[in-house]
C-alpha cells in the first residue's frame, strides 16, 4: 500500500455515531445466541462428537505439556469443562458438558468483534452489523457449537486483535499534524495481546502468525510504526514464547514430534524437491481452497468479503495516514492468513477451516464497510442493501437447513436415490458415531461369551478409535495400529499399545486376549501384520449403518483370536 498523504495532513477526527439502541441490540443478540446454544446443546442437539472432539477428549484424560499435533490448551479446555461437570453432579462426560466451552469461545469472540468495529469505525451501527453478519456465516455457526481447536483459538486471536488495536488506536488530539503528539502505545493492552497470542498458540500454532501480520499494518502504516517503536512490542513478543516454553521442552523430549506433523500436513516434509513435484496440480488446489472458503461463508458473504477487502484497499491508499490506520490495521490482520495458505494450497491441500482466524478482521472490515453503504442514498434502499439482506438471509436459511436436516432425511433419500448422504448432508460428519459403537458393541458381545476376559477394540484410524472410546458403554481404551498398517503417525503412537508388557513378569499384558478390529485393510497387510499377532483372523464382516432409515456408510470388521504379539517393526 502507498503512503501518498503526508503524515503532516490535519484531519478533522471522526464524529461517533452513537445509536444506543444498536448497541443494545447487539448485546442482545449476542446474549440470545449463547442461550439458544447452550439449550440446542444439552436438549435437542442431533450431532454426536465428532472424531476430532473426541480425540481431543482422549486427550484431555491424559493431560500433558504437548500431543502429537498440537500444544495442550485444547486438553486442559475440556478437562476443565469435565471437571465443571462433576461440580454440576455429571458423573460421566457428555457431548454438551465438552462443548459448552465452545458457545462461551463464540460468544466471547462476537463480544470482541463488536467492540472493535465500534472502536476503529467509530459507529455503534457498525457494531450491530458486524453481529448480524457474522450469525449468518456458516463456519461461524459450526464454531460456536464444536469444540475443536478452532475456538478457543479464533476466541484469542480476537481478543489479541483487540487489545493490540486499543494499545495503538489514535486518541481525539492525535488526529493533528504534529507527529509529537503520536506518542506511545498502551503498554498494558500490548501486554495483553502478548499473553493472549501465547494462551492460543498451545491450541493452535496459527497465532505465531499475528505478530507478524501486526508488523506488516505497522510497515504500510507510519502512525502504527510509531506506536509500536518500543521496547514493549518486543517485550509482549517475549511473553508470547516464554508461555510456550513448557511445550517446546515436551517436544524436545519426544523428538519435535509436534512440529514434524505439522511440516507434514503442510506438505513440506518431503523437502524442496517434493514441493517441486506437487505443483503439477496446483491450480486445481488453489480453486479448491477459495472454492471451500466461499463454501464455509455461504457464498454470498465471500463476495461482500472480496468488495469490502477492496474497499479497504481504497481507503488505506488514499486515506491521511491517521484517518487510514484503521483500515490499514484490519486489512494486515486478515490478509496475510489467506496469502499465506493460498501459497500453501500450491503444494498442499488446504482445509477449509485452517485461515479462519483471519475471518475476524475481514468481517470487522466488511462490517464497517456495510454499515456505510447500508445509510447511503438518504435510507433508501440501494442495490448494495438488498443483496446483502439477501446474504444474511441465505446464510441464516443454509444454517437452519444444517441444523435440522434430520428431520427430512428419509425424504431427501427418496428425493435423491442414487445420490449417497454425504454428498447432501452438510453435516454428515457429525452422525453415525453412535451408530458405529453400537454395531462394534454387538460384535464384542457375541465374542465375549465363553471368554473370560472381554475382546479387545482395535481400529485402524486414529480417529475411529477415538469415536469408538467416547460412544462404546463403559468406555473401554480402543487402541489404535494405524501406524503398524502404514499409515501416519497419531498421538496413540506416545500412548501405551497392545506390545505393553507388564512390569512385573515382563510379559505382554494382552497375552492370550481376544480382539475386535475395525477399518479397511488389504489381505497382503493382514497376511504381513496381523496374522503373525494373532492366532486366527475371521474373514472380513460388512456392516452396513443407517441414520433414520436411510443407509449411510459401511464398517468393515475382523474378529481376532489369541493375541500373541505384534512383530517388531522394520
Amino acid at each position: 500500500m502507498s503512503k501518498s498523504s503526508s503524515p503532516n495532513v490535519e484531519v478533522q477526527a471522526p464524529v461517533w455515531v452513537h445509536r444506543r439502541w444498536c448497541t443494545i441490540v447487539a448485546f442482545g443478540l449476542l446474549a440470545l445466541g449463547l442461550i439458544s446454544n447452550i439449550i440446542f446443546l444439552f436438549h435437542h442437539c442431533p450431532f454426536d462428537l465428532t472424531e476430532d472432539e473426541s480425540h481431543y477428549w482422549q486427550w484431555s484424560q491424559h493431560l500433558a505439556w504437548g500431543y502429537y499435533t498440537k500444544g495442550p490448551g485444547i486438553a486442559f479446555i475440556i478437562h476443565l469443562a469435565v471437571l465443571v461437570g462433576r461440580w454440576f453432579g455429571v458423573a460421566h462426560a457428555t457431548m454438551p458438558e465438552i462443548r459448552t466451552p465452545a458457545v462461551i469461545f463464540s460468544s466471547i469472540s462476537g463480544l470482541a468483534s463488536l467492540l472493535l468495529a465500534r472502536r476503529i469505525f467509530r459507529d455503534d451501527r457498525a457494531g450491530l452489523m458486524v453481529i448480524v453478519l457474522s450469525a449468518a456465516m456458516p463456519v461461524f455457526a459450526v464454531g460456536s457449537l464444536l469444540i475443536t481447536i478452532d475456538s478457543p483459538t479464533y476466541c484469542c486471536w480476537a481478543l489479541a486483535t483487540l487489545c493490540t488495536w486499543l494499545a495503538v488506536e489514535p486518541s481525539e488530539e492525535q488526529w493533528g499534524p504534529a507527529k509529537a503528539t503520536w506518542g506511545r502505545a498502551r503498554v498494558g493492552w500490548l501486554y495483553a495481546a502478548g499473553v493472549l497470542v501465547g494462551l492460543g498458540n498451545l491450541c493452535k500454532p496459527i497465532l505465531i502468525a499475528l505478530p507478524p501480520s501486526i508488523a506488516i499494518a505497522a510497515w504500510c502504516s507510519p502512525y502504527l510504526r510509531k506506536k509500536l517503536s518500543t521496547w514493549h512490542s518486543a517485550g509482549a513478543v517475549l511473553v508470547a514464547v516464554v508461555i510456550q516454553v513448557p511445550t517446546l521442552v515436551w517436544n524436545a523430549d519426544h523428538h519435535w514430534v509436534m512440529f514434524r506433523a505439522i511440516g507434514g500436513e503442510g506438505g513440506i516434509h518431503g523437502g524442496t524437491l517434493h514441493i517441486l513435484t506437487r505443483l503439477e496440480g496446483a491450480p486445481m488446489r488453489v480453486l479448491s481452497f477459495i472454492g471451500s472458503e466461499a463454501g464455509i461463508t455461504a457464498g454470498f458473504m465471500f463476495v461482500f468479503l472480496a468488495m469490502a477487502v477492496a474497499v479497504g484497499w481504497k481507503r488505506a491508499r488514499t486515506l491521511p495516514p491517521v484517518a487510514a490506520t484503521g483500515w490499514i490495521f484490519l486489512l494486515g490482520i486478515a490478509l496475510p492468513i489467506f496469502g499465506f495458505y493460498t501459497l500453501l494450497s500450491l503444494w498442499s491441500k488446504v482445509q477449509a477451516n485452517w485461515p479462519a482466524a483471519g475471518f475476524f478482521a475481514a468481517m470487522v472490515l466488511l462490517a464497517g464497510q456495510a454499515s456505510e453503504e447500508w445509510n447511503k442514498n438518504g435510507g433508501r434502499p440501494s442495490a448494495y442493501r438488498k443483496w446483502l439482506v439477501a446474504a444474511v438471509v441465505w446464510g441464516f436459511l443454509l444454517i437452519l437447513a444444517a441444523e435440522n436436516m434430520q428431520r427430512v432425511y428419509p425424504q431427501l433419500a427418496r428425493l435423491l436415490p442414487h445420490t449417497p448422504p454425504r454428498r447432501w448432508d452438510p453435516a454428515f460428519r457429525l452422525r453415525n458415531m453412535r451408530a458405529r459403537a453400537a454395531a462394534i458393541e454387538r460384535v464384542r458381545l457375541a465374542l465375549t461369551q465363553g471368554h473370560k476376559h472381554p475382546p479387545l477394540i482395535i481400529a485402524t484410524r486414529w480417529d475411529t478409535a477415538s469415536s469408538l472410546h467416547f460412544y462404546l458403554p463403559g468406555r473401554p481404551f480402543v487402541f489404535c495400529i494405524q501406524s503398524r498398517v502404514g499409515g501416519k503417525g497419531s498421538q496413540f503412537d506416545l500412548w501405551p499399545g497392545l506390545n505393553q508388557k507388564n512390569p512385573r513378569t515382563g510379559q505382554l499384558r494382552f497375552l492370550g486376549r481376544n480382539a475386535v478390529l475395525t477399518g479397511i485393510l488389504g489381505q497382503a497387510t493382514v497376511n504381513k501384520v496381523l496374522a503373525p499377532a494373532f492366532a486366527r483372523i475371521t474373514p472380513v464382516q460388512v456392516i452396513q449403518l443407517y441414520f433414520r432409515g436411510v443407509p449411510t456408510e459401511k464398517i468393515f470388521v475382523r474378529r481376532c483370536y489369541h493375541f500373541r504379539g505384534f512383530p517388531p517393526v522394520r
